[in-house]
C-alpha cells in the first residue's frame, strides 16, 4: 500500500509540471542559454525575459513566447518570428528589418520608433499596438489586424495593405 501511495505521489508530481493546457512548463533560463548558443529557440517559453539591446539577427524563433518581454532596442533583423507571441512586449527602437512576423501575436506591443522595413506582417495581430513613428516601408500587412493601433508619424511608404484591418477601415489598396 505504501508503494502504491508513493507511486501515486510521483505521478502527481510529474503531472504538476504541466500547465492547465497539459503543456510541459519549460525552463526559461535553459531556453535563454539555448537561444544564445544556437541562435534559435523554436516554440520556447521566453515570457517576461529581458533581451534589451540583444543581437538576435537571423534567429529562428518560430512560435516563441515573448509575452510581456523587454525587447527595447533588440536586433531581430531577418529573424523568423512566425507564429510568435509578443503580447504586451516592449519593442521600442527594435530592428525588425526583413523579419518574418507571419501570424504573430503583436497585441498591445510597443513598437515606437522601431524599424520594420520589408518585414512580413501577413496575418499578424497588431490590435492596440503602439506604432508611433515606426518605419513600415515595404512591410507586408496583408490580412493584418491594426484595429486600434496608434500610427502617429508611422512611415507606411510602399507598405502592402490587402484585406488589412486599419483604424480607418478595411484597406485593400495593395491587393
Amino acid at each position: 500500500m505504501k508503494k502504491l501511495l508513493l507511486l501515486l505521489f510521483i505521478v502527481i508530481g510529474f503531472i504538476g509540471l504541466a500547465n492547465a493546457d497539459g503543456v510541459v512548463i519549460q525552463n526559461i533560463d535553459f531556453n535563454i542559454n539555448k537561444l544564445k548558443k544556437l541562435n534559435q529557440c523554436m516554440s520556447c517559453d521566453l515570457r517576461s525575459t529581458n533581451f534589451n539591446g540583444a543581437n538576435l539577427t537571423g534567429a529562428n524563433l518560430t512560435g516563441a513566447n515573448f509575452i510581456e518581454a523587454n525587447l527595447i532596442g533588440t536586433n531581430f533583423s531577418k529573424a523568423n518570428l512566425e507564429g510568435a507571441s509578443l503580447y504586451g512586449s516592449n519593442l521600442e527602437r527594435a530592428n525588425l528589418d526583413g523579419a518574418s512576423l507571419f501570424a504573430a501575436n503583436l497585441f498591445a506591443v510597443r513598437l515606437k520608433d522601431a524599424l520594420l522595413i520589408g518585414a512580413n506582417l501577413t496575418a499578424a495581430d497588431l490590435t492596440k499596438a503602439d506604432l508611433t513613428a515606426v518605419n513600415l516601408a515595404g512591410a507586408n500587412l496583408t490580412n493584418a489586424n491594426l484595429r486600434g493601433a496608434i500610427l502617429e508619424g508611422a512611415i507606411l511608404d510602399g507598405a502592402i495593405f490587402c484585406n488589412t484591418r486599419t483604424p480607418w477601415g478595411i484597406d485593400n489598396s495593395g491587393c
